[in-house]
């Protein structure tokens, strides 16, 4: 089990790299042109936003998993461990919960983009407005997953703490 978690954390991070990418390719695109054509290239815009829907949607999951994201360190390093604890596991019960209430509007959300076609791309938006799907199922199994590591490991995670620098 912990073998495929690992598999599709890797894959996660690999579509995301990906997307990465391809935003990178658009807008350095979108630069240049913009500054050494009279015409530009349309399709660089749309192309860096749909690009930046996927980085988040698929990213969000893997990075709450690992704690990547944005976490009040401050006020859990002052913390007694217990307390500590115990906010990290009923965080992570509430994202997942929040990941997996979003899910039905999600899907509403994406089956809804069979009917409309992105005016540049001539894709269906339904594999663009996925990346919502993609966001609020990765949010709700991995805040899971991450429960189920907190409540079943004693180990509290420290947070790390930031690089002094020097002026």
């Amino acid at each position: 089990m912990v073998k495929l978690l690992k598999q599709i954390e890797r894959l996660i991070r690999g579509g995301t790299c990906i997307a990465f990418a391809v935003m990178i390719l658009a807008v350095v695109v979108q630069v240049v042109a913009r500054t050494f054509m009279s015409q530009p290239p349309i399709w660089t815009e749309e192309t860096s936003r749909v690009a930046l829907l996927y980085i988040m949607g698929l990213g969000v999951g893997a990075s709450f998993l690992t704690g990547d994201l944005v976490n009040v360190d401050l006020a859990l390093m002052v913390m007694p461990p217990w307390l500590r604890r115990a906010c990290e596991i009923f965080s992570a019960a509430l994202v997942s919960a929040f990941g997996f209430l979003l899910v039905p509007g999600a899907w509403e959300f994406t089956v809804s983009g069979t009917m409309q076609t992105s005016p540049v791309l001539h894709v269906q938006m339904q594999y663009v407005f996925a990346c919502v799907l993609f966001f609020s199922v990765l949010l709700g199994v991995f805040g899971l997953i991450k429960f189920i590591r907190l409540v079943f490991n004693a180990a509290v995670a420290e947070p790390s703490g930031h690089a002094s620098t020097k002026g």
